[in-house]
């Protein structure tokens, strides 16, 4: 893993391989395939877009509905104007989707796992007074979601997308798009390129995360957009994997040396606690403070005694009736 990357080097490596179509332009947009394209807005999260039928399905959609509105000029752009007709929402992170209500005001459908359908509806139809708000003065504002529940296969006869949910990791709700024909992998927040995936969040699951990371790396893509970091390489598969598994093992072994929490910092910061080409910057010490308590509160969960299956009675005869006669 080498998430040791200096300010300096990071533009470079944005420069040398993003290749930006707009030098001007605050959202530096990147062509990984014929007909699929990628950017790194301003604010929020990564987001992509590609040809589909007579129009565009986009993932993700910026920080906020500003930015929502860059990215559709930008869709324009590279696209001649055609029409978005899908944002899919790789989860409801707010960094992926405070834009989507730019997308709703031009007529987009919001494709989402059914387990944040709820929020981002709601988020959506929120009234405003704002006049700078994409969706103010349209009235009867009512879009209806579309959901997945495992899988979505977007077809249409040339293109094809396969949008899954592969179960709790990054959130309970995390969406991946895969463009097999382009060899290209939308993955949100799953794996992040030249930085550290988030664990501490409250509704992140890194044990079934490491689990659901090897099934993607075993897709043949080319290019990656990662939620955050470099656009383009797939390096960040594998180095989210190692990195999920060697804190793993680290905190293990400190719960069975019966670690106090109020050394586990000490501990940490111990030559034989430290994941090789791991700064211990505050994002990994939060990972781990975060993956030690999860892993302590399931150990002190006592565990469910087994019953045994209770005899089920005989049945009763019936008695017969009798006649006299």
């Amino acid at each position: 893993m080498r998430f040791r990357i200096g300010i300096r080097t990071l533009v470079l490596i944005i420069g040398l391989c993003a290749s930006p179509l707009f030098a001007q332009s605050p959202t530096a947009v990147t062509k990984l395939a014929e007909g699929v394209w990628a950017a790194q807005p301003p604010k929020g999260a990564n987001v992509g877009w590609f040809l589909f039928g007579d129009g565009v399905v986009a993932v993700d959609s910026g920080g906020d509905s500003a930015t929502g509105k860059e990215i559709l000029k930008q869709i324009a752009e590279t696209t001649g104007g055609k029409p978005v007709r899908y944002l899919v929402l790789t989860h409801a992170h707010a960094d992926h989707s405070s834009g989507a209500r730019a997308f709703v005001a031009v007529g987009a459908q919001i494709i989402c796992q059914e387990n944040v359908a709820a929020p981002i509806l709601s988020y959506i139809t929120q009234a405003t007074n704002d006049p700078a708000d994409p969706l103010a003065g349209k009235r009867n504002v009512s879009p209806v979601l579309m959901t997945v529940s495992e899988r979505l296969i977007l077809f249409d006869g040339q293109h094809r997308a396969d949008v899954q949910w592969i179960g709790p990791a990054h959130t309970n709700a995390d969406l991946v798009v895969l463009l097999p024909t382009e060899k290209v992998l939308f993955i949100g927040d799953l794996a992040p390129n030249g930085r550290l995936p988030d664990l501490h969040l409250a509704d992140a699951d890194p044990a079934s995360w490491a689990k659901a990371l090897p099934r993607l790396a075993a897709v043949k893509v080319d290019k990656m957009v990662p939620g955050h970091g470099t656009v383009g390489p797939t390096s960040g598969i594998a180095d989210s994997l190692a990195y999920l598994r060697g804190l793993d093992e680290i905190v293990r072994k400190l719960l069975r040396s019966g670690t106090p929490e109020e050394y586990l910092e000490i501990r940490l910061r111990e030559p034989d606690n430290r994941i090789p080409n791991v700064p211990l910057s505050e994002a990994h010490l939060n990972n781990a403070v975060a993956v030690f308590h999860r892993e302590k509160e399931k150990l002190a969960k006592p565990a469910a005694t087994p019953t045994r299956p209770g005899r089920v009675p005989a049945p009763r005869p019936t008695p017969r009736s009798s006649t006299s006669s």
